[in-house]
């Protein structure tokens, strides 16, 4: 192999490692969480409905972001429930905060914990200072 053909299979090799690590961090699985892994996130909820997986899809106004509970209604919620409290309602969300090739602005939108009115409505934080709603 000539010189060229060396720095040619290099950069390859340099290009396909960098391209799987992008490939493993944006598809790394959700598991876990701990408090410094989220964002909060306030907001009034002008939406909730049923997303692909059983998630649970929330919108917030004036906020593009897409935000889900995932599969939150296999974890015992059902829409109804929801929407009854937090549609039309200001809440604090917090997503995942994780840097991916699609979230560049570290927002994942996977809702880890909503909190309205100082009251937990859903939370799947590890060693938070609020207790776990699921198991």
């Amino acid at each position: 192999m000539d010189k060229i053909g060396k720095i040619w299979f290099s950069i390859v090799f340099v290009l396909f490692i960098v391209f799987m690590w992008i490939m493993i961090q944006t598809f790394r699985p959700v598991r876990n969480v701990q408090p410094d892994d989220v964002m909060k996130i306030e907001g009034n909820v002008v939406d909730v409905k049923e997303g692909p997986g059983f998630d649970i899809v929330i919108t917030l106004e004036n906020d593009s972001h897409y935000y889900y509970i995932n599969r939150g209604l296999m974890n015992g919620l059902t829409i109804e429930q929801v929407q009854s409290n937090i549609l039309n309602k200001v809440v604090t969300l917090y997503p995942i905060k994780r840097w991916t090739i699609f979230t560049r602005d570290s927002n994942m939108g996977h809702i880890s914990k909503i909190i309205i009115n100082n009251k937990v409505i859903y939370n799947e934080i590890n060693n938070d200072t609020h207790e776990k709603t699921i198991q």
